[in-house]
């Protein structure tokens, strides 16, 4: 084509799956997900900016919502809007951290039981394998119940050390398929160490995986978090959705007619986690179209 002359029409998403510039980076529904995790993450970190009480202030009990108090009270009187503002911190840092660390454990189990062949790929998947018929819920609670005291770091090695393991899977799959082409092949040939190979060679190819399967894995771990502490399986003075959400149904909020105790926590976990599913399910979708063309 010469300078000047116009070239085909582009449609928007063929634009977008070229780049230009930070849009290119992911697609609608990835964006809405950044969107979504990025309000309750300013919420929580600028919680004493947004909330015109503190969580453990109290006023009349059973208050409706009203200009004074925005999503009303609890049968305690305390505010129902700084109790879910406040709380999106526990679900921050618990699903944050946790799935942090499952994503470490699981990337580290699937690059070595995905590279390596012989006794060790054999064990790890078999472990894994054993693992998966324990249902992971159950065994949290379990744990859970046997501790003196369940406190954020317990909630944190809890779930991170147990929801790593559909994610070692997927990464194995992957690497295994990578462990064969042309580049692996050719850093054998250079002398590269298998670590290297790992980790400089085949790590960054499968990353668009390894991101995916990190988003899953702490949305996974912010349902968890929420469903222990729903079960009473936390330390009852730190606020989070989970906890209000078990104090309104132990004092029967519903029969009570206060809805405004569960809805709001309810839905800022139904939007939290949905904000991360966005995200996950663009860059494995993104990650798919690259691998097609």
């Amino acid at each position: 084509m010469r300078l000047g002359e116009a070239g085909p029409e582009m449609s928007p998403e063929a634009r977008l799956a070229r780049g230009g510039g930070w849009r290119g980076w992911l697609g609608r529904k990835g964006w809405a997900g950044v969107v979504i995790i990025a309000c309750f993450a300013l919420m929580a970190f600028f919680a004493h900016e947004f909330v015109p009480y503190s969580p453990t202030a109290t006023f009349p009990a059973w208050q409706p919502p009203s200009a004074v108090h925005w999503l009303g009270t609890d049968d305690y009187g305390q505010d129902i809007f700084s109790q879910v503002v406040y709380g999106s911190r526990a679900s921050l840092v618990v699903g944050g951290l946790a799935g942090l660390l499952s994503g470490v454990i699981g990337t580290a189990v699937g690059l070595v039981a995905g590279y390596l062949r012989g006794l060790w790929s054999e064990v790890l998947m078999r472990f894994v394998d054993l693992m998966l018929v324990i249902p992971a819920l159950a065994l949290m609670i379990i744990i859970g119940a046997f501790l003196p005291s369940v406190g954020q770091g317990a909630q944190i090695l809890i779930i991170g050390a147990l929801s790593w393991l559909w994610m070692a899977r997927s990464i194995r799959s992957q690497v295994m398929s990578e462990r064969e082409r042309g580049y692996v092949a050719a850093a054998r040939v250079v002398g590269l160490s298998d670590g290297e190979i790992m980790v400089r060679e085949i790590l960054p190819n499968v990353m668009p995986i390894v991101i995916a399967n990190l988003v899953m894995v702490i949305t996974a771990a912010i349902l968890v978090q929420a469903s222990l502490n729903f079960l009473g399986i936390g330390n009852p003075s730190t606020v989070s959705w989970g906890s209000m959400l078990s104090l309104a149904f132990t004092d029967d909020a519903i029969l009570q007619g206060a809805w405004w105790w569960v809805v709001p926590p309810g839905l800022c976990i139904a939007l939290f986690a949905y904000g991360f599913v966005l995200l996950g399910n663009d860059v494995l979708d993104r990650y798919a179209r690259k691998r097609e063309g």
